[in-house]
């Protein structure tokens, strides 16, 4: 069966990004206005309230006079082994993977205990403050199944992300950037090039 996946080549990635806007504006998320403007964005706690399925991410290393800054595009892996689906409780589960590896989290049976966001080691699943649901990355299978490429791809300026039609042939996860967790918890359809 074949697994979609993602190759990120971090030496393209300019952290535009122009593949995170492209996914609020494909997927309408929460807020559905621009972040720029800030006395429309809901406030909570302190900080603004937002559902994101991608972000570009800041990692920063060495030390002066040569310090490093990579960029890293970040979405829901769509895992071989998803730690999120056996975190649901309900049954029939919320969340399923189709026959081409796309995991996504139906609304529909979501009751918003937000047990797969506690579970997903790399963030993917995010808690929507005004539906009281929990939302994520679908790789925009509303393009898939008409044979178009994600919105987020389809917008990388630098050609820093693709997809891969069958990731079960992919050596590797390549080299991890600082801080993501380790594949083999739930073996991510990511490599990092």
């Amino acid at each position: 069966m074949p697994q979609k996946g993602w190759n990120l080549d971090l030496s393209r990635c300019v952290g535009c990004r122009a593949c995170a806007i492209a996914c609020k504006a494909e997927n309408n998320t929460t807020p559905s206005t621009t972040a720029t403007a800030m006395e429309q964005l809901v406030v909570r706690h302190g900080r603004a309230v937002a559902v994101n399925y991608r972000e570009v991410l800041i990692l920063d290393s060495g030390e002066y006079p040569h310090p490093i800054r990579t960029f890293v595009s970040m979405a829901c892996n769509h895992c071989e082994d998803p730690a999120c689906i056996p975190a649901c409780p309900v049954a029939p589960k919320a969340i399923e993977k189709r026959e081409d590896g796309v995991v996504l989290l139906r609304q529909d049976l979501c009751i918003g205990c937000r047990y797969c966001e506690a579970a997903c080691p790399y963030g993917a699943p995010q808690f929507n403050e005004a539906t009281k649901k929990v939302e994520k990355c679908t790789a925009c299978v509303h393009r898939l199944d008409a044979g178009l490429l994600p919105a987020c791809v389809t917008t990388c300026v630098g050609k820093a992300l693709s997809m891969v039609d069958d990731f079960s042939h992919v050596a590797g996860h390549g080299t991890l950037p600082t801080g993501f967790a380790d594949p083999d918890l739930t073996h991510p359809s990511i490599k990092f090039v």
